[in-house]
């Protein structure tokens, strides 16, 4: 039985996660970004982890975040009090109580993560990151210096970035779980969410990304489609960091990480470690097709 480890950012990494989790005879293990977790409305939010979560139950919302036909009743309560740029669900925002009571009774985002992971039934591993505080800060050309969740909901990914800093990132400890997990497994798949923002945090966490340049088979899915993303603002976060939005920035973006690349039809450099196939996922089984042929062809 292979092992597998699968790196995940939030809406685009689970679509890939959600055809990977339905591969049989394989040990599946997710390493998910925390640098996007933050507390709004004062409770603790986990954004990434959970639509990893909601996609692998089959309950996610119609655009990859939230739960399906989730109601806002609270939310719309809350307006009456204060202006709100992000909104959160009924059932999701139970689940985020829940992390939150959690928390403050002591126990650990990855203790958490299993409790509820469990609770929908799901089989395969879902570890955050670090269970330490590590906060993606986005630094804009105007010098705003802006949390995740500003940037993202309440400006649309609009500022153009002079940098991307991934603070606590020093200080945070990684599990001897999952550096056994990196160590251990047969290959390590970086998934197709945004580098800087959601693959980023995770290699900043130096144990991690000293364990995977140590690894001798990880492949790197594309999250671009000819000069456009699949998801979310990546072109435009490549381009302010000076790479170029294709496989060549790619390359570049994950040197000395990465040994194999899956770009999507028409967009090799035709290199011997690239290759070309069907990464626009309109369905689950568009990401299981593709989860099968790399796993195939290992």
């Amino acid at each position: 039985m292979k092992k597998i480890v699968y790196l995940s950012g939030g809406v685009g990494g689970a679509k890939f996660a959600k055809g990977l989790s339905k591969i049989k005879n394989i040990n599946l293990s997710i390493i998910v970004n925390t640098g996007d977790d933050e507390h709004i409305h004062g409770v603790a939010l986990s954004p990434d982890i959970d639509s990893v979560i909601y996609g692998l139950a089959n309950i996610e919302g119609e655009y990859g975040w939230g739960v399906i036909n989730d109601k806002f009743s609270v939310n719309n309560e809350l307006k009456k009090f204060y202006n709100l740029n992000f909104m959160i669900g009924d059932k999701d925002l139970a689940l985020n109580l829940f992390r939150n009571q959690m928390l403050s009774e002591g126990l650990k985002l990855t203790e958490i993560t299993e409790l509820i992971k469990n609770k929908f039934k799901i089989n395969c591993d879902v570890l955050p990151m670090s269970d330490d505080k590590v906060s993606t800060k986005l630094i804009t050309k105007k010098s705003e210096k802006l949390n995740f969740q500003n940037y993202f909901v309440e400006k649309k990914a609009k500022p153009r970035l002079k940098n991307v800093v991934y603070e606590g990132s020093r200080k945070a400890r990684v599990s001897k779980y999952i550096l056994d997990t990196i160590n251990q497994s047969d290959i390590l798949i970086i998934g197709p969410s945004n580098p800087i923002l959601s693959i980023g945090p995770i290699l900043s966490l130096s144990a991690i990304n000293q364990a995977i340049q140590n690894h001798n088979n990880v492949i790197a899915i594309s999250p671009f489609v000819g000069k456009k993303a699949l998801k979310g603002p990546s072109v435009q976060n490549f381009i302010d960091m000076e790479y170029t939005p294709d496989i060549q920035g790619l390359k570049k973006y994950y040197k000395n990480r990465v040994n194999k690349f899956y770009v999507n039809h028409g967009d090799s450099d035709n290199s011997l470690n690239v290759f070309e196939e069907q990464i626009v996922f309109k369905n689950e089984n568009d990401s299981k097709n593709l989860a099968n042929r790399i796993l195939q062809s290992e």
